[in-house]
């Protein structure tokens, strides 16, 4: 890519060479590799101009215009340096309106893709692809920031996806979990539940009997809620004896304070 007065341009084959182009047939070998050369960096500097068109995105330069674009940049001779396609050849090319061609080159030139010599009304205008560099930098600069935008968001999947990578995976790790087995609690008796409360004289006042003996209370939802009903008047007290049963929370003494 040739650099010039702030523009990329694209480097066709210098004066000196295309000069000779009818001896090509007679060139010496270093003449011919020079030839090939500069061919390939002409062939190389097009497709790196057309991604930079691709990738462009500038108002001015939609769908339809980067398509003209980059059908002109085809229109490029490398030997002679010619680039004058007519409106109509690239309206017949793309399936587009010449009105259309007409309207859009003007906009690919406001957009610094193309500078336009004029030769006249009935001949075709010259075109020569040139961008300004510091277009250039900064269409390369987007482009740098979307790719480092996937390359993170992808590494935050990866990390969302991977439970190791979770943050105190290890204090949280499900496999570390200890799942009951409900046959360990057959025979056990559960916590602050009358059934586990060993029997305490201190536990009610000296002297005082035990309305309710431990093994005549029933421990079953479904036996001890007609229980309840045939010893407990209070509509209220006895879904609050019902909750205290459900939360392992009753004992001797409270029920016997309920009923009383």
């Amino acid at each position: 890519m040739i650099v010039e007065d702030g523009y990329y341009s694209i480097p066709i084959l210098p004066r000196e060479i295309a000069s000779r182009l009818k001896d090509k047939p007679e060139w010496p070998a270093e003449l011919r590799n020079e030839y090939k050369r500069l061919h390939a960096e002409f062939t190389a500097s097009k497709a790196e101009f057309s991604m930079w068109v691709r990738r462009d995105r500038d108002s001015r330069m939609n769908r339809t215009a980067k398509t003209i674009l980059l059908l002109i940049l085809d229109c490029l001779n490398f030997d002679t340096g010619r680039c004058d396609p007519g409106h109509q050849f690239i309206a017949d090319e793309l399936g587009v309106s010449v009105r259309t061609v007409e309207r859009t080159i003007p906009r690919i030139a406001a957009s610094g893709w193309l500078s336009i010599t004029r030769r006249g009304k009935t001949t075709t205008n010259f075109y020569r692809p040139s961008v300004p560099t510091q277009k250039v930098a900064a269409i390369l600069d987007y482009a740098d920031g979307l790719r480092e935008q996937r390359s993170e968001e992808r590494e935050r999947r990866r990390q969302l996806g991977d439970p190791t990578k979770m943050a105190d995976h290890s204090a949280s790790d499900p496999t570390m979990v200890r799942i009951h087995d409900p046959t360990e609690l057959a025979g056990k008796p559960m916590n602050r539940t009358f059934e586990e409360e060993p029997l305490k004289e201190s536990s009610c006042s000296e002297g005082r009997e035990d309305t309710y003996p431990r093994e005549s209370i029933p421990t079953d939802e479904t036996q001890f809620g007609p229980w309840v009903k045939a010893n407990i008047h209070d509509p209220t007290q006895r879904r609050e004896a019902l909750r205290l049963l459900r939360e392992r929370k009753m004992t001797p003494e409270i029920l016997r304070r309920m009923a009383a």
